[in-house]
């Protein structure tokens, strides 16, 4: 039987709509290709922040029992530096473990009898940069003590800002970069308010490679530059 014009009509007309629904099934699935690697990148994002956030409160726990060996090995093999209160800023790894083994542990690794060293990490803000390698966080640190002095044992409190840069490497977050500013330190007796006191100055013995200028703990109203902008104002 000889097609009609009509059945030539028809069978134009179908085979442009089913381009047309070919075109727009292809449109669709770019689209959803386009999202899936959109959520794919969010959800790395906020993976990361949270391995950050564990990085930061493992190093934590191990500040608090003084295990050294474990915190050194937190630091990435290419850390710029440490700056820890008024003690001095230490270039690369080896000022790393130079400081907390010789300088903050004074050769001595994990907490002796009645000691307490609390140093709880608290109200993080963590950014990754561009690219997922690097990120900075702000923390602050509130520190429960307690010492052997030669007339017996004395409690303190202190309280600090951290604002670290880590690093990505090999799947892993680490620290590339730490400084602490100490807010205030006290014995717990008096209180900051009657009784301030400033920390213990760069150690003579194992010197820092140099030092970091700040207005120093409370009563100074000093404030650790964020290294963030304004949420809202983009300030």
């Amino acid at each position: 039987m000889a097609k009609t014009k009509s059945d030539s009509r028809r069978s134009r007309t179908g085979k442009e709509s089913s381009s047309k629904k070919e075109m727009k099934a292809k449109h669709q699935i770019e689209v959803l290709r386009k999202r899936i690697v959109t959520l794919e990148g969010r959800l790395r994002v906020l993976e990361d922040i949270e391995e950050i956030k564990k990085l930061q409160r493992i190093y934590g726990y191990y500040l608090d029992n003084k295990l050294w060996d474990e915190v050194v090995d937190l630091f990435s093999d290419h850390t710029e530096s440490i700056s820890i209160g008024n003690r001095g800023l230490y270039l690369e790894k080896k000022g790393v473990d130079t400081f907390f083994k010789k300088v903050f542990g004074g050769g001595k690794s994990g907490r002796q009898p009645r000691e307490l060293h609390n140093h709880m990490q608290l109200q993080g803000v963590v950014n990754v940069d561009p690219g997922g390698k690097t990120a900075k966080g702000r923390w602050r640190a509130l520190i429960q003590m307690t010492y052997q002095f030669p007339d017996g044992m004395q409690a303190g409190w202190g309280e600090g800002v951290y604002e670290n840069e880590y690093v990505k490497e090999n799947g892993k977050w680490k620290f590339k970069k730490m400084l602490w500013h100490r807010t205030f330190a006290t014995p717990y007796q008096d209180g900051w308010a009657k009784t301030a006191t400033g920390g213990m100055g760069p150690d003579a013995e194992f010197p820092p490679d140099g030092l970091l200028a700040d207005d120093g703990p409370y009563p100074s109203n000093y404030v650790v530059p964020y290294h963030y902008k304004h949420p809202i104002t983009g300030k």
